[in-house]
C-alpha cells in the first residue's frame, strides 16, 4: 500500500512538473510570437490576411494549451477521487 502511495504521489509530482514546464514554454513562445509580430509591424505594415494568420496561430496554440491543462487537471482529480479504491484493491491483492 505504501508503494502505491509513493507511485501515485510521484505521478502527481511528475504531472505537475511537466505541466509547469509546458505552461512556461508556451507562455514564452506566445510572448516571443507577439513581440515578433510587433517588431514586424514596426518595420512594415502587414496585410490583414497575414496578421490574421499570425493571430490565429497564437490563438490555436493557446487553445491547445488549455485543452492539455484541462486534461491534466481531470487526470489528477480522477486519481485523487479513486485513491481509496486503489488502496482497497492493493490491500486485497
Amino acid at each position: 500500500m505504501c508503494l502505491l502511495a509513493v507511485c501515485v504521489s510521484s505521478l502527481e509530482n511528475g504531472l505537475f512538473r511537466s505541466f509547469a514546464h509546458l505552461s512556461i514554454g508556451l507562455l514564452a513562445f506566445l510572448l516571443l510570437s507577439c513581440i515578433s509580430c510587433l517588431y514586424i509591424l514596426e518595420i512594415k505594415s502587414l496585410s490583414v490576411a497575414s496578421f490574421e494568420v499570425i493571430f490565429s496561430h497564437s490563438v490555436s496554440c493557446l487553445f491547445v494549451f488549455f485543452l492539455v491543462s484541462f486534461a491534466v487537471q481531470k487526470l489528477v482529480s480522477l486519481i485523487r477521487s479513486h485513491w481509496f479504491s486503489f488502496a482497497l484493491i492493493s490491500v486485497a491483492l
